[in-house]
Order: C-alpha cells, then sequence, then structure tokens
C-alpha cells in the first residue's frame, strides 16, 4: 500500500463569482438581509473543470452531483441541463430531482438506511442505479425486486478501510458507510457479490466514498489496489465477473483560503492507477466521479450586513444580522469562510477584528480565512461570506426565530432572479405549529 507523502502545488486557484458592489448593494435593498446569491457560469464551470481532472481517463467519465450539498431546485435544474447523474440518498431528495424534471436513468440511489419502502419507491420511479451497503439492504433489494418482478442495476458500496488525510474522513476500520472487502460476517463485499450473483439483480460495480476536503489523494491509489486485488480475487470464483462501473465517490477539495490539490493534479494521479486497472482486470469500466462540494461551494456567497460594532482591549468586535444558523459548518468544523467587506476601503485601525454573528451563543464567532477583507468594516456596510454554496443552505435553522433568507440565481444572461423566496416570520409561526388549536 503506497504511504509516500503527496506535495500539492502552493497556490491557490479560486474560480469564485464577482459581483459588482452596486449590485449586491441593488438586492440588499430590493430583498434585504441576509441572502444567498447563486451564480449560475459558476456551477457549470465546476463541471468542466472536475471532469477536465480526469480527461486522460481510458474510458468514459461521469460526473455526479451529491444533492445532500444543495438541494435547492435552481442548482438541481442547472446540473440536470448539462446532464450529470445524481448521488441520491433519501426519497425527498428523489422527490426534489424527478420534481425538477430529473430522469431516474441518471440517478445513483446510495441509502444508509436501505429500507424496503425505499426500495419499493425507487423501483417504481425507475431508478437507473441502486448502491448497496449492507447484507439485510441487499436482502430487502432482492425481496423488493421479487415482488415487482424488476431487475435493478446494483454497486456495492464498500469500505476500503485505507487512511485518509482529510478535513472529514469516511473511510477508515469499522466505518458507518459500506462493507469491508473481506470480512468473517455476511456484511462483506465477498457475502454480497455472492449473493448478487444468485440473485436477479444485474451486477454493475462498486462505489466508495473516502471522504470530504480531501488533501492527499494516494488514498485513492490505496482503494483501487484493494479494489482491484478483491476483483481478481473474486473472477476466481466467478469467472464470468466483469465490472462496468468503479465510483470513486468525491472529496475533491475547496481552497477556502488555503491551498488545496485541484482537480487536475488529483486527477492525474488517479487516472494513472485507473488506467492500469483497467488493464489488470481486462474490464473497461466507466468511472464515476462524484462531487456536492467542489461542484457547488464557489458557486455561492452569504451576503449580510454589518449591524454593530464594539472596540475594546485592542480588538474590534464586528456584528452581522446572520449567524451560524445559516453556516453551520463554522461552527461545526471551524470552516474559514472568506469574508469581505463590501466596499473594503484602508484604515488606521491597528487592531484584531473579531467577525461575530446575531445569535446569542458563543460559538456564533466565525473563523477568518487567509484571504479575509475586513479593513473599513463599519455598521451599514455589506460583508460577504464566500463559498457557501455546499452544506448551508441545506443546514438552515430556526434558531431565535430566524427565517430562511431569500435565494438570487444570476444566470448565464447576467439576469438576478429570485428563486427562493424570503420566508416570514408569520410563515414560520405556522410552520412551527402556531395556528393548531390546542384546544380539548
Amino acid at each position: 500500500m503506497v504511504e509516500v507523502a503527496y506535495h500539492y502545488l502552493p497556490k491557490i486557484e479560486v474560480s469564485t463569482s464577482i459581483f459588482d458592489q452596486r449590485y449586491l448593494y441593488d438586492l440588499a435593498i430590493r430583498y434585504g438581509t441576509p441572502f444567498f446569491l447563486i451564480d449560475d457560469a459558476v456551477l457549470h464551470l465546476k463541471i468542466i473543470e472536475l471532469k477536465n481532472g480526469f480527461i486522460d481517463f481510458s474510458g468514459d467519465v461521469r460526473i455526479a452531483f451529491s444533492m445532500k450539498a444543495n438541494f435547492n431546485p435552481a442548482v438541481i435544474k442547472a446540473f440536470i441541463s448539462k446532464n450529470l447523474l445524481f448521488d441520491v440518498t433519501s426519497i425527498g431528495e428523489l422527490f426534489f430531482y424527478l420534481k425538477c424534471g430529473g430522469i431516474p436513468e441518471n440517478v445513483i440511489y446510495t441509502s444508509v438506511t436501505e429500507t424496503r419502502e425505499e426500495f419499493c419507491e425507487v423501483l417504481e420511479k425507475g431508478v437507473g442505479h441502486i448502491v448497496v451497503g449492507s447484507f439485510n439492504g441487499l436482502l430487502n433489494l432482492i425481496d423488493v425486486a421479487l415482488q415487482k418482478n424488476a431487475s435493478p442495476r446494483v454497486m456495492i458500496r464498500v469500505n476500503p478501510e485505507v487512511g485518509v488525510k482529510a478535513e472529514v474522513r469516511a473511510s477508515y476500520r469499522h466505518g458507518k458507510f459500506g462493507v469491508p472487502l473481506n470480512g468473517p460476517t455476511t456484511d462483506s463485499a465477498t457475502s454480497l457479490l455472492r449473493k448478487i450473483h444468485n440473485s436477479g439483480l444485474v451486477f454493475d460495480g462498486f462505489h466508495f466514498h473516502l471522504g470530504s476536503q480531501i488533501e492527499n489523494p494516494i488514498c485513492f491509489i490505496n482503494a483501487l489496489e484493494k479494489l482491484e486485488v478483491f476483483v481478481l480475487k473474486m473472477r476466481k470464483e466467478f469467472p464470468d465477473l466483469h465490472v462496468k462501473i468503479v465510483d470513486i465517490g468525491g472529496g475533491t477539495p475547496v481552497s477556502y483560503g488555503s491551498p488545496v490539490p485541484s482537480p487536475e493534479e488529483i486527477g492525474a494521479i488517479v487516472t494513472k492507477k485507473l488506467n492500469t486497472m483497467i488493464q489488470n482486470i481486462g474490464d473497461q469500466f466507466t468511472l464515476i466521479v462524484e462531487s456536492g462540494r467542489y461542484l457547488s461551494a464557489e458557486a455561492c456567497m452569504l451576503v449580510s450586513k454589518i449591524v454593530n460594532s464594539k472596540v475594546y482591549g485592542g480588538q474590534k468586535f464586528i456584528f452581522v444580522d446572520a449567524g451560524f444558523h445559516l453556516l453551520l459548518d463554522a461552527a461545526l468544523l471551524r470552516q474559514e469562510y472568506p469574508q469581505e467587506v463590501v466596499p473594503c476601503t484602508e484604515n488606521s485601525e491597528n487592531l484584531k477584528i473579531n467577525l461575530a454573528g446575531r445569535l446569542c451563543d458563543t460559538y456564533d464567532v466565525f473563523p477568518l480565512s487567509p484571504t479575509s477583507k475586513l479593513s473599513g468594516a463599519e455598521p451599514g456596510k455589506l460583508l460577504i461570506f464566500r463559498n457557501v454554496g455546499a452544506y448551508s443552505i441545506v443546514f438552515n435553522m430556526p434558531f431565535h426565530c430566524q427565517t430562511k433568507p431569500p435565494i438570487v440565481l444570476r444566470k448565464d444572461n447576467g439576469e438576478f432572479v429570485l428563486v427562493r423566496k424570503g420566508e416570514t416570520i408569520e410563515e414560520l409561526f405556522e410552520e412551527e405549529g402556531g395556528n393548531i388549536s390546542t384546544e380539548v
């Protein structure tokens, strides 16, 4: 197993949106703050960047969007228009996808619970690919497939149990996701493959996900090497075994101000191993590269307003009308979203800046990115948080009776359109059951 260190280029290349400050202030007046602003052009650019990273792969490459990162219908429709696959993890996500005009053949359904009820609906909707990650889940799928006289295409989600250098690891010994390649229980890829072989299901290949914000792509090489050995071993038992798909999951990192490996750097290393694997196992499989964060993060910013400030102890506290209820990863992962005062002006203050949200909570203080520009921060100015398109909108919370903010989309032609109305306090009250009578 490869354990050498990988050194990516010490540079920052962030293809984020640039907006004229006049537009930002006009939108703030029209819709109020805070609001999310999505750039359609960047969504499309990220698809190209990710696919170009694997341009030297000898087979077909498909990009899949992980809906858990952002299920706003405008984002879903943008990716549907580019014929992306969609990694869907719940019946709710499947509803959103189909409601936005997606075709079920482009869905990779990857559930954690793997219930009969889920599989029943998935098969009724004609989903193209189903990933199984447990023996019990496989039994549920086989049972439903027999009831519906269906022969779904199936991938096995494996946990390659390799070391991963990443912000969030998803592959490690005794991890939650997938099954080990080998093991003493039925929850192993060996047992699942044998069961699939004796069922009416169509085996397509393997799926794994190693983590989020991967810093060293060597983990992909290690995972693929273990998978290759497993396929060659199982082919002795099943000579007609063929791998049609290898889904390497996500993990392509986004820069929040510090250098990270680019899709080109990751792809150059991983592609070389994939091409070798094709030669060794003799199957020209399709490569699926998934992403939620990389495809959506840099396309979105949160626009807030500076509403208060105070100075003491040689420090300046800047308070905005947003909080971690809109950017939860700032509190959970100490995510350093790049921030910028609009307009950003030079000043002579020699003070440490602390950026705080409007919540009455100790953790509602935003970590600063190395690229944050907070000079000239004063009440009344706007402050934007960049790269917030992934795992922000989906984590919105009504803490302190905070309503969902509006979402604005800049289309490819430059037009700004409202794609989600801001929630009113009356709507939140009704949503929380305020208009339900409790009288007996």
